[in-house]
Order: C-alpha cells, then structure tokens, then sequence
C-alpha cells in the first residue's frame, strides 16, 4: 500500500515539477526552453495558465503549427461550451454579443488567427496544404469579426495574406498564343561576280511577317518561340564605280522567321520588352546583268539575328515593334504590327 501511494505521489508531482520548470524559465524569458521543455513532454496534463505561457513560448520561438495544437488543446479543454456556442451561432447567422465572449477565448482567437497567417506567409508555391490553411485562416478571421475583436488589425492581416496568395498565383506559369501581323523590312546579301572580282549587292526587302508565338509566361517573365511567314518585294543596286551598270526593282522575296525569345513584363496591362534571337530564311530570284561575263550569286540566305522586341498591351491586342542586325553581318531587320493573343 506505501508503494501504491509513492507511485501515486509521483505520478501527481511530475506535471507539476514541468510546470514549474516552464514558469521558471518563461520568468527569465527563455522561450526557447519552454518550448523545448514542453515539446519533450507535451502529454502532460498543463493547467490553463501554463498553456498559456507555453503558447506564447511557441509563438516567439516560430512553432506556429505546434502553437495551434496547444491553442486548439486549451479551447476544447477549458472553452468548448463557449466554442460550441459561437460556432454554431455563425452556421446559424445568429448575431452574436460580444460582451458575453470570454476575452481569453477571444484572445485564443487572435492567435489561432496569427499563427495560420504566419504559416501563410511561408509558403513560396500553391499546394493543396496552403488551401486547408486558408481555409483556416478565413474561419477564424469571421470568428473574430463575429465576436468584434481587433477588427482593424484582422482587415489589415487578411489583406496581406490576400496580396500574398495573389503574388503565388502570379508567379504560376501558363501556356500563351498569340497571333500577329507585321509590316517589315529585312535585307540580305548578294554578289556580283565577274571579270574585275565580286561587288557585294545588299537586297533590301519589304513586306509583310505572318504569324505568332507560344510560350510561357508568369506575372513578370515571358519565354517563347516565335514564327512568321515573309513574303514581300525588294531591289538592289550596284553603288560601286567598278562592274556593271546594274540595278533591279520589285523583285519578289519569301522566306521564314523564328525563334526563342524572352521578355520582362513591365506593367499590369501585360506590356513587355525583350530580345529575340531568330532564324531567317530568304529566298529571292535574282536576275544576271545584261552585261556578258557577269552573274549574281546568293538567291538564298540564311541567317541569325538579335532583335529588340516590344508590345504594348491593350487588353487582348497588343502593338509590337522588333528592331535589330544579323549575328557578324552589316544587315539589318525591323517589323512594326499587331498582334491579338488567345
């Protein structure tokens, strides 16, 4: 029987042996060991005002999701009539007086309230998680305006979490096409060859660019492969003083553009600018001089450019402009159009 009562004895006297360990520490604000110390032992059965430094302890030392657990543990131990009864006042639209709410459940409240924001505000991706944490949030957010608690300070809080979910859904990539038209200008290199050596003719064309471009693109980064189809008409002309007389108009030219491209977008509209890096592929029929002993060379060109690009946004149209020269060579291209995306 004296052994019985020892173990009885000591089975009373350890929660409270932890208890006062946890005052005592929180006394000399070492939060860190309260915590520490009621993590090892967080089945022991507290009295509501060590909960209540052990919560706080959680709080300072970043243990949002460990603090929930205490909070919820000391609302459906001490506050489950109270708890029962608003929730159910909510579901039923009851209104409900505020005065009559305990103000330690309120406050309760307000750190349930803190801890779910502050577990929000970790989060650098969307997942099903975050979803059943702002639900969370959002329930305890009506409860304490339902019981007209710090109401100011809950509108500020839910705006911030609002604009932080808002950034992790901005920073979500989705799959974009548009559509575009482009008036244009390229040029490509010739040679007139004959008796006194090659002359270098430069072709330059303009037209028209059809097509568009698909890609990837966030609230500020747009990557994508763009495509046109070029057809229009040009003319060259010998400038030297050596070699023939020789000039030529109209002459009819086609060909592709395209390539990877990658823009920074600068406003909320969806305006951007950035650089491309195509391919351009000319074909053009070149006459041969009237003048014996001469030919052209270079009916067909392929070459890389680096362009500037820009759209300025107008809902679903944009107008783009391109500029930029080929890789190594003198030549040059730039485009002005529109452009509709889908």
């Amino acid at each position: 029987m004296v052994i019985v009562k020892i173990i009885v004895l000591i089975m009373l006297s350890t929660p409270v042996a932890f208890a006062n360990e946890i005052q005592k520490a929180f006394k000399s604000r070492d939060y860190g060991r309260v915590a520490s110390t009621y993590l090892a032992n967080k089945d022991k059965p507290y009295k509501e005002k060590d909960y209540v430094v052990i919560s706080y302890s959680l709080r300072k030392q970043g243990y949002f999701r460990e603090d929930i657990k205490v909070v919820y543990g000391l609302i459906k131990r001490f506050y489950d009539k109270d708890h029962t009864k608003i929730l159910r006042s909510i579901k039923s639209g009851e209104t409900l007086d505020s005065d009559e709410v305990a103000e330690p459940l309120k406050i309760h409240y307000w750190n349930l309230f803190n801890d779910y924001a502050n577990i929000l505000r970790q989060y650098q991706t969307k997942s099903q998680t975050l979803s059943t944490d702002h639900r969370h949030f959002r329930a305890f957010a009506k409860i304490l305006s339902e019981v007209e608690f710090r109401e100011g300070k809950v509108d500020k809080t839910v705006d911030s979490i609002t604009a932080h979910l808002q950034y992790l859904d901005d920073k979500i990539y989705h799959f974009k096409t548009s559509f575009s038209f482009l008036y244009v200008s390229w040029q490509q290199e010739a040679n007139l060859e004959g008796p006194a050596g090659n002359i270098a003719l430069v072709i330059t064309n303009r037209g028209f660019c059809t097509g568009g471009e698909m890609g990837l693109e966030n609230y500020l980064f747009h990557f994508y492969l763009d495509g046109c189809l070029l057809y229009g008409s040009g003319g060259v002309k010998n400038t030297e003083r050596s070699g023939p007389d020789y000039q030529q108009s109209n002459l009819p030219a086609y060909g592709l553009k395209g390539g990877p491209g990658a823009s920074v977008i600068v406003s909320s509209s969806g305006s951007r600018i950035g650089i491309k890096i195509p391919v351009l592929y000319s074909l053009q029929e070149i006459t041969n001089p009237d003048q014996a002993g001469y030919s052209v060379s270079g009916n067909a060109n392929i070459s890389i450019l680096t362009t500037l690009y820009s759209r300025w946004q107008f809902d679903k149209w944009y107008l783009q402009t391109e500029f930029g020269k080929y890789v190594q060579e003198e030549e040059s291209f730039w485009g002005l159009g529109i452009g509709r995306i889908f």
